[in-house]
C-alpha cells in the first residue's frame, strides 16, 4: 500500500474544488479510513502522515465550509442558496456533522493557511505524528498568543502604580529594597520550582523578614521535588510555622515522570515574622475543579485557589506582596478583595500582562 504523489495532489485540488460538506466529509472519511488501514498494516510514518495530511485539510476546507454558511437563528448553519437550490434549512444533524466535529473544523479553519502550512511541515519534518488533536492544540496555542499580545497592546495604556496597586519590573533580588521596610501584611508568591531557581528562596526568606510588619505571614507555594532544600534554605531566617495542602482538584494533575508520581496537591510553607498571633486557620486550601489557569503564564496558578490564600491570611485595607507576581493572578485577586498589592517580577512582558489584568479588574 502506498500514497503517490499524483494521489496526494488529485486530493488536494478536489478539496480546492469541492463545495459541499458531503464532498469534503467524503474525501476525509476516505483518507481517515486509509489511515487507520496503514497503520494496522505497518506502514512508515512518513506514508501515515500523508494521508493524515489529506484529512486535516479535508477538516479545514469542512470548516471553511462551515463558517460561509448562513446561521439559522439558534445558531445553526442555514443552506448557502449556491448550495442549495431551494434555500431550505439544513442543521448541523441535516449535514451529518456533529456539534462536536463542527467546532473542531471550524477552529482549524480559524489558523492562518501560512501557519497551518508551517505546522504541517513542521510536524511531519520532525517525524512526529500528524493528528487533529496536534493541529487543535496548535490553535488553541496561537489563540492564546494573540490574546496575550492585545492584552500586552492595551496594557501599554494602562498605569503600573494606582492607590491600589503598584508593579516593578527586575530582579526581585535587587528590587525588594523599593518596597517600605516593615510595610506588608502579607507575602503570596509562587516561585519557580526547578533545581537552578532554589536559591531565589533564601533571597526570599531574607527580604520577609525586612519587609513583612511584625508577625506578618509569608506564604511560599513549592514544588515537592525540592521541598527538604527550600525548608533547609528558608527556615534559619524566617521562622517557620506549618505547611498547608494547595489541592488541585479535577483533571489537571501534574505527573512527575522521574518520581512516578501524578500529584493533585502542592505545599504552601508557611513562616511568620515572629511568633504567630492570629486567628484559626484551616491548613488544607484549594482551587476550584478543573480551574488550571495558563492563559496568561506558563506557570501561572487560578485565581480561585489564589483568593483563597488571600482571604485566609489578609484582611480588606491590607497589603500583600508577590515577589514572583507573573502575569498579576494574586494582584487581581487581591485588588478584587479589597487589599492592596505591589507586585515584582523579572519579565517585562509578564509585568505588561499584570498592569493589563489589574487595570481592567480595577474598572478603568
Amino acid at each position: 500500500m502506498t500514497v503517490t504523489l499524483a494521489n496526494y495532489d488529485a486530493a488536494r485540488h478536489a478539496l480546492i474544488e469541492a463545495r459541499s460538506i458531503d464532498e469534503v466529509k467524503d474525501i476525509r472519511d476516505r483518507a481517515e479510513a486509509l489511515r487507520q488501514y496503514m497503520r494496522q498494516a505497518g506502514e512508515s510514518l512518513q506514508l501515515q502522515n500523508d494521508v493524515a495530511e489529506i484529512k486535516l485539510r479535508a477538516e479545514r476546507r469542512a470548516g471553511e465550509l462551515l463558517q460561509d454558511m448562513e446561521k439559522h437563528p439558534a445558531g445553526r448553519p442555514t443552506a448557502n442558496p449556491s448550495h442549495d437550490a431551494s434555500n431550505s434549512i439544513a442543521t448541523l444533524s441535516d449535514l451529518g456533522v456533529t456539534f462536536s466535529q463542527s467546532s473542531r473544523w471550524q477552529t482549524i479553519a480559524r489558523i492562518p493557511e501560512e501557519q497551518f502550512d508551517q505546522h504541517i511541515a513542521r510536524i511531519k519534518g520532525r517525524d512526529d505524528e500528524l493528528t487533529t488533536a496536534g493541529v487543535l492544540r496548535f490553535a488553541k496555542d496561537l489563540a492564546r498568543t494573540e490574546n496575550k499580545r492585545e492584552m500586552i497592546d492595551q496594557a501599554a495604556m494602562m498605569p503600573t502604580t494606582t492607590e491600589q496597586y503598584r508593579l516593578i519590573c527586575g530582579n526581585f533580588a535587587y528590587e525588594y529594597g523599593q518596597v517600605e521596610p516593615a510595610s506588608i501584611d502579607a507575602i503570596i508568591t509562587d516561585p519557580p520550582y526547578p533545581f537552578e531557581y532554589l536559591s531565589l528562596y533564601k533571597i526570599l526568606a531574607e527580604a520577609a523578614t525586612v519587609l513583612l510588619k511584625p508577625f506578618g505571614s509569608l506564604l511560599v507555594m513549592v514544588g515537592q521535588s525540592y521541598l527538604p532544600e527550600v525548608l533547609a534554605l528558608m527556615s534559619p531566617i524566617i521562622r517557620y510555622h506549618w505547611t498547608l495542602a494547595y489541592l488541585t482538584p479535577g483533571g489537571q494533575a501534574v505527573q512527575l515522570w522521574q518520581r512516578k508520581v501524578n500529584t493533585f496537591w502542592k505545599p504552601v510553607l508557611w513562616f511568620v515574622n515572629g511568633v504567630y498571633p492570629g486567628p484559626w486557620v484551616g491548613d488544607v486550601t484549594r482551587s476550584a475543579v478543573n480551574d488550571n489557569d495558563k492563559r496568561f503564564h506558563d506557570w501561572g496558578q487560578s485565581e480561585s485557589g489564589m483568593a483563597d490564600l488571600v482571604e485566609r491570611f489578609t484582611l480588606p485595607g491590607q497589603t500583600v506582596l508577590d515577589p514572583f507576581c507573573g502575569a498579576g493572578t494574586t494582584g487581581v485577586v487581591a485588588v478584587r478583595l479589597g487589599r492592596q498589592f505591589i507586585g515584582i517580577d523579572i519579565d517585562q512582558e509578564a509585568i505588561a500582562l499584570a498592569s493589563g489584568r489589574l487595570g481592567a479588574s480595577n474598572g478603568r
